[in-house]
């Protein structure tokens, strides 16, 4: 049988927070000032380790309040009691638009030094953009902002755009629950053209997004922004009849036969995105006309079913690869999962929309400081490298590693177990932080 005693000694059940106060260095997220608050980079940094615990309330800060290894670890002058971390926080909001900048700036540096992979076509690489809102549950709250979503609850509706096969986060907008996913996209994707240019990878870059995204602003604001700019936005079939594309579709396309009763037609027309009289003739229409007379199990239907699905692109690939490319974009909502449920940023903790940004700014970063130190624990691995690590394994594994802390010789020290499995990964991500 085993006893439970207590002991004097400093046991820290979350040594990961050694890497966040190195990730926090290297991208810059210690350095963040506001005119608003002199000492905003310190409530950033406290929130920002939290948040790579998988926690988001202000509560949480009062479990820190007396960790040295806490103080250590991030370099902070002091931890803040959590009521003075929501009062800082709501000064800071005055100062939104400043601090938002310098996070969206942080999360690209982030990115700068993690492995980032693209996708091959036709022996091209291409960096993989895949943009999509996701409604977050905040119902049951007054909270500033917060509206019916497209999902039939009350919350927030904000829009991410996510960077490479891994779904490192490039930029992130709160908005409110109500607003409509096209509504300041052609903005959100201007504005963060520049940090996206800035990351070390190939200059072609594919745009994917979905049917609530098809407008001419959208695909004016990919196709304008120079060469390399690739996109494969779903179309909105609006009013246009499926007998009709039925029939284009066994003029034009290539039919394939999965099963008995259903047939598939897929190609490519001549039809390009048009607003009175701009016409944009590199992109083309890709097409899947599905047909079926029967269902799975060989029941017959009285009236045949017809599904449409085309595709705005101006890539230059067959028709089939342009459509599982953008399946390839699904991929995203898995990225959302990983935000939502291992993180726990969906219910915000403040009842301001200001403040609430911010908080989804520092996530951001706490997402993709997760995402780089899954990345390099199995980029060793060749037969793994262009897989990834799920963020709530990062944080059970990485973040959540045991250990002692130690005053010797004038200095703190950690111990971890020699035979902790994640000791080499630790020990050499560590040390590499120290070079950025």
């Amino acid at each position: 049988m085993i006893k439970i005693e207590t002991t004097t000694e400093m046991i820290e059940s979350k040594g990961g927070l050694l890497l966040a106060g190195k990730i926090a260095v290297m991208a810059g997220i210690a350095k963040i000032h506001s005119a608003a608050k002199k000492t905003a980079a310190n409530i950033i940094i406290s929130l920002f380790a939290l948040m790579m615990e998988g926690k988001t309330d202000f509560e949480s800060m009062a479990d820190k309040r007396g960790s040295l290894f806490f103080k250590e670890a991030l370099g902070l002058d002091i931890v803040y009691a959590k009521e003075t971390v929501r009062l800082y926080l709501e000064d800071m909001a005055e100062d939104e638009e400043g601090i938002l900048r310098q996070l969206r700036d942080s999360a690209a540096k982030i990115i700068c030094n993690a492995p980032l992979h693209g996708l091959w076509i036709e022996r091209k690489e291409y960096l993989p953009v895949d943009i999509d809102t996701s409604a977050m549950d905040n119902s049951k709250t007054n909270k500033e902002g917060v509206s019916r979503t497209y999902q039939g609850f009350d919350g927030y509706h904000p829009i991410m755009a996510y960077v490479g096969i891994q779904g490192y986060m490039l930029d992130c907008e709160l908005r409110p629950g109500s607003q409509h996913c096209q509504n300041g996209t052609p903005e959100f994707i201007k504005d963060f053209l520049p940090r996206l240019h800035s990351l070390p990878t190939c200059k072609r870059y594919l745009f994917r997004l979905d049917s609530g995204n098809d407008a001419w602003d959208t695909l004016q604001a990919i196709t304008n922004a120079g060469e390399g700019h690739y996109c494969i936005i779903k179309r909105n079939k609006r009013k246009e009849s499926d007998e009709e594309w039925l029939k284009t579709a066994k003029r034009y396309g290539k039919r394939t036969k999965p099963r008995q009763g259903k047939k598939v037609w897929i190609g490519v027309v001549s039809k390009h995105p048009r607003k009175k009289d701009e016409v944009l003739s590199e992109v083309k229409c890709v097409f899947e006309v599905i047909e079926r007379k029967t269902d799975a199990c060989g029941n017959r239907f009285l009236i045949p079913e017809i599904e449409v699905n085309s595709w705005w692109t101006n890539l230059d690939c067959t028709a089939e690869e342009v459509i599982e490319l953008y399946h390839g974009h699904a991929t995203s909502e898995q990225f959302h999962s990983e935000l939502k449920d291992d993180m726990g940023v969906e219910r915000f903790a403040s009842g301001k929309l200001g403040v609430n940004k911010i908080l989804l700014a520092i996530a951001m970063n706490a997402y993709n400081a997760l995402r780089y130190i899954g990345q390099h624990s199995i980029e060793s691995e060749i037969e793994k490298k262009h897989e990834r690590k799920r963020v709530g394994t990062v944080i059970r594994d990485f973040i959540c590693v045991a250990g002692k802390l130690v005053r010797h010789a004038r200095e703190l020290v950690f111990k971890i177990n020699h035979q902790d499995p994640a000791l080499p990964i630790f020990i050499k991500l560590y040390a590499a932080l120290d070079f950025l």
